[in-house]
């Protein structure tokens, strides 16, 4: 998928303004400073003869650094069971040690917080070094079968997570030998970090660090999905949704169309294989209304955002204002309003001085339900 992601990928933004932008610490609540950073403390990883014997020295040196963050070497035990036909085998998974003491010993999509590709040679890295700040008419990604190939393989794990979980945005991190790059995936595109050599800069590790102790929205969880508060409702759900008994169940709210009121729904996680992380991303599922002891259908994207675009649910009301027959009626509509996360941060990125702007085609979208 790597030539279906080119003309979205923003970079290379500045190091320290990616973590104040997306990670700033006055928005970590008692924020505790990692353990000092010292050069050489990856030297173990760079000393590797091949890129296998990368992984288990680069998680003893990174760890210290984020204790909050479980790191499991996942090279060879991939996440089968992520719906699509290939086998999501990142080389490193990381969980946060909120879901448990003990972490997935392999990929697992639906719960993994960030993952690691590595390479070791130039030719499969698709992020170009700008030799000039005059950069409307450079290109970011370079073109070639490798590059595109490696952008495809971490587009497609970025994919796999957004599409098992509810998230507004996810990272990853690419490390190419000496240097690595932090990444922001998000529904117009990928912002790339500039190169940071980490045996010697201690940019990685603060990003682990404020990572791991950041308020969930800031790690692109949609705090407006969560788990079914109420046992009995729930198992009333599935019930009326004739879903096996273990089916996990979430709930959501949007605020009513006609007076403002919440309008809850309980429903299962729906089912989506996306090709890429970007674009409206979709998901329709058969939901349980608790307050109107009804089923309902509830449809979950991110719709267009501009000025001459009317949202979906305003279609919906005039039609039915109009008597229009066969049109299904639409209970509640509106967008997702609770963080700023919730709406799309490219498009502002894009026209920073920063920004290789060849050929980037970037559309500004909002959480819509």
């Amino acid at each position: 998928i790597g030539d279906d992601l080119i003309d979205s990928i923003i970079g290379p933004m500045p190091t320290q303004q990616f973590l104040d932008d997306f990670l700033p610490i006055s928005c970590i609540p008692s924020y505790s400073r990692p353990r000092p950073f010292w050069k050489g403390c990856f030297q173990t990883t760079l000393d590797a003869t091949d890129e296998l014997k990368m992984y288990d020295p680069f998680i003893e040196s990174i760890s210290p650094f984020a204790p909050q963050l479980h790191f499991v070497n996942s090279h060879s035990l991939g996440d089968k069971d992520n719906g699509y036909p290939f086998e999501t085998k990142p080389d490193i998974s990381i969980y946060h040690k909120l879901l448990g003491d003990k972490a997935p010993e392999n990929c697992e999509s639906s719960l993994i917080d960030i993952h690691i590709e590595f390479k070791r040679y130039t030719w499969d890295d698709p992020f170009g070094i700008p030799t000039t700040t005059a950069r409307r008419d450079l290109a970011f990604i370079a073109p070639t079968p490798n590059k595109t190939n490696t952008l495809g393989q971490i587009g497609a794990y970025a994919t796999s997570q957004l599409a098992s979980q509810f998230h507004t945005h996810c990272y990853s991190v690419y490390v190419n030998r000496d240097h690595t790059r932090i990444i922001w995936w998000e529904r117009d595109g990928a912002i790339i970090t500039e190169p940071i050599f980490y045996n010697i800069n201690s940019a990685l590790t603060r990003f682990f660090s404020q990572y791991a102790q950041a308020p969930r929205e800031l790690r692109g969880i949609d705090t407006m999905v969560s788990p079914a508060c109420d046992d009995k409702v729930a198992k009333l759900a599935r019930s009326k949704l004739a879903l096996p008994d273990e089916t996990a169940m979430f709930e959501t709210t949007v605020p009513r169309t006609t007076d403002g009121l919440p309008f809850t729904v309980i429903f299962a996680c729906p089912g989506v294989y996306s090709t890429t992380p970007f674009g409206r991303a979709t998901r329709t599922c058969p939901a349980y209304d608790p307050k109107g002891k009804h089923l309902v259908f509830l449809k979950d994207s991110w719709r267009l955002d501009g000025d001459d675009i009317i949202p979906e649910g305003h279609f919906y009301a005039e039609l039915a204002a109009n008597h229009v027959p066969h049109i299904p009626q639409c209970l509640t509509s509106s967008d997702v309003k609770c963080s700023p996360q919730q709406k799309t941060q490219m498009q502002k990125y894009s026209q920073c001085r920063w920004a290789c702007q060849k050929g980037l085609a970037i559309t500004p979208h909002i959480h819509y339900r």
